[in-house]
């Protein structure tokens, strides 16, 4: 079947004919047969080469041409994943024990710094509240007397050891409202708010201090961004410094790549990233590498390399596969053929070489294929005659004279 598909292929291009040119040497009389010869390629073994007539290199139109040479660019192309970006990453903690009352903020909301995440209900908190107003009293207190007993001690009306008990007692005071004050903050209570409370004490605004004392605390976002993590339920009894949400700023990414050890003598800080993943097929997103790792994995012996990546619409997602093309140094005028020669034998890539009446099939590694319909190619030598136009012709050939040969 496969002999019948190939004269009649063979009779259509000779009613066709056309404007042929001859790659190898040689003629052949009129009327004569013509001849396919194939024998042992001395120079690729494993390999036949092909004798073809001219009548027949005319008529498959095969073409010859030295190699090309362009400019290369070394292209590498490394696996990755997304992660946060840590630096504008906050893990939320509960900074006193409580019953959650109140859900604000559910995963994939977003925040704004401020936001309130959720409202806990804390006995602790209201105990800490009370325990510093009445130390801010005992402060003032003691305050005064303090220094009451050093005005007394000046002129003579106060003995210096009663003056230094009250001295004690003063910082003492001072000490526990300091300590309780810096307890609140660490809990997330501004300065502000603190201060207001003082004042409505001083002013003796009850209303003011009783908005203070009560049991409820909002935890509020530190920085804008999305929820990437809840862990929390309504109703919930949650202990003091249990991680409740993630907020993640997602505009800009982290994404880990992993290079080979080859790979490093490629990769400097600074340098430009494209990361792709087949969830966005053509799409890229820029970035930049910001840190090399110091350690190679003794195992998989690759270092860890950290792209920065923007993020503007979110389309990339922390734990998204990804992978990171990186262009560097322009090497020299490097050797390139047509995409139409290259042909594959046995799943090899590789050309067909005129030398003289024959052709042989000489195998190539592809660097890179199909950038403006060339190939860049190592194993060619400059002075080859590469069969740049009617490959597919030799290969068919060369397939069928070894399904002769069998």
């Amino acid at each position: 079947m496969k002999k019948h598909l190939y004269i009649i292929v063979v009779l259509l291009i000779s009613i066709m004919g056309g404007f042929f040119i001859q790659c190898g040497p040689g003629k052949e009389e009129p009327g004569e047969e013509p001849t396919k010869k194939v024998e042992e390629t001395a120079g690729n073994p494993g390999y036949r080469s092909l004798q073809i007539s001219p009548q027949m290199v005319k008529q498959w139109n095969i073409r010859c041409a030295a190699p090309g040479t362009r400019e290369y660019v070394e292209k590498i192309t490394l696996p990755g994943v997304v992660k946060e970006n840590q630096n504008a990453t906050f893990m939320i903690a509960a900074p006193v024990g409580g019953m959650v009352s109140a859900v604000k903020k559910d995963i994939g909301d977003p925040v704004q710094k401020g936001d309130t995440l959720c409202i806990l209900k804390s006995p602790a908190l209201l105990e800490i509240k009370t325990s510093y107003v009445k130390a801010f009293q005992d402060y003032r207190q003691k305050q005064e007397n303090y220094e009451r007993a050093k005005t007394l001690t000046r002129i003579k009306a106060l003995e210096p050891k009663e003056r230094m008990a009250r001295e004690t007692e003063y910082k003492t005071a001072m000490a526990e409202y300091f300590s309780l004050e810096a307890e609140l903050e660490a809990a997330g209570i501004d300065p502000q708010t603190l201060q207001a409370v003082k004042t409505a004490i001083q002013q003796d605004d009850i209303e003011k201090a009783r908005t203070f004392l009560t049991p409820w605390y909002s935890i509020l976002s530190p920085a804008a961004g999305k929820v990437l993590a809840r862990d929390l339920n309504l109703g919930e009894q949650v202990e003091n410094s249990k991680i409740l949400y993630e907020v993640s700023d997602t505009r800009e990414l982290w994404v880990w790549l992993d290079a080979g050890e080859k790979d490093l003598a490629y990769l400097e800080k600074q340098d430009p990233v494209l990361v792709e993943t087949e969830l966005y097929p053509g799409e890229r997103f820029p970035g930049r590498i910001t840190v090399l790792m110091e350690k190679i994995d003794p195992g998989l012996r690759t270092v860890k390399v950290r792209v920065e990546v923007e993020n503007p619409r979110g389309r990339l997602k922390p734990g998204m596969y990804v992978r990171g093309l990186i262009e560097k140094q322009v090497k020299g005028p490097h050797l390139v053929v047509p995409t139409d020669a290259l042909v594959k034998l046995s799943g090899v890539d590789g050309v067909f070489i005129a030398a003289g009446d024959r052709f042989f099939f000489k195998p190539l590694e592809v660097l890179e294929a199909g950038t403006g319909g060339y190939a860049f190619v190592k194993g060619l030598d400059p002075n080859d005659k590469v069969v740049v136009t009617g490959a597919f012709y030799l290969k068919s050939e060369y397939a069928l004279q070894g399904e002769e040969g069998e």
